[in-house]
């Protein structure tokens, strides 16, 4: 029984030697957090491209002045553009409705020029009241890689019922690189019996860089005097 007795307690103690053994040779597992790329916005890529593809569409164009009018010759005339897809002209911010008038777009990309390190002046042709008159300024931030909302109309044709309506702008760079614009208007109105015709002209002196292309001048005389060798061509 002494001998039995011996033996199990010898049994116990190896076990117990075991288990603390294996206790202590058993080092907890360090948790390795994985680093997670951010999501990248694939509807911001997408427009990313889209510009790119829009933008190869304007011509890029220099100038000390630029005349822009409307014309409805398209050859050799600089703003009759290339038309644009739908997905294309729904980027730009003129509330854009599908097959104008049973075409593409009727939305042209005519030029494109820097304005500064910034920002890009894209002078695009859109719809108007029937047909695409209108050629307008849009601006291309470089930065936000967007076109701010607020575009400026530089140039239109229109006649209907006895009335026209002509819009033809100067662009131009001041001393101090500042984008302005100077704008004559021209408009004709008959009476019924169509025998008297009223005219009125109108100038105006727009900064293209400022947020919402505010008026410097409205002064005629001034205007007249100062751009008086660019009206030579109009009056």
């Amino acid at each position: 029984m002494g001998k039995i007795h011996f033996q199990t307690v010898c049994i116990i103690l190896f076990i117990g030697y075991l288990t603390a053994c294996g206790s202590n040779s058993t080092t907890p597992k360090k948790v390795v957090k994985e680093e997670v790329s951010p999501a990248i916005d694939s509807s911001s890529v997408k427009e990313e491209k889209n510009y790119e593809n829009l933008l190869k569409k304007f011509k890029t164009v220099s100038f000390d002045t630029l005349k822009v009018s409307y014309s409805e010759e398209e050859k050799n005339n600089p703003f009759f553009g290339k038309e644009l897809t739908v997905k294309e002209a729904k980027s730009l911010p003129i509330g854009f409705t599908e097959n104008y008038f049973g075409k593409m777009t009727g939305v042209y990309a005519c030029c494109q020029f820097p304005i500064d390190s910034d920002r890009l002046g894209l002078i695009t042709r859109i719809p108007a009241e029937y047909e695409s008159t209108s050629i307008v300024l849009f601006i291309f931030d470089l930065k936000k890689n967007k076109i701010l909302d607020e575009y400026h109309h530089l140039a239109t044709s229109s006649g209907d019922a006895g009335e026209t309506y002509v819009r033809t702008s100067w662009l131009f760079k001041t001393t101090n690189k500042q984008l302005h614009s100077f704008e004559y208007r021209y408009q004709t109105s008959h009476e019924i019996d169509d025998t008297l015709m009223t005219e009125s002209r109108s100038y105006e002196l727009i900064n293209c860089m400022s947020p919402k292309f505010e008026t410097i001048s409205t002064n005629e005389a001034q205007l007249k005097k100062r751009f008086k060798k660019v009206l030579l061509t109009e009056e």
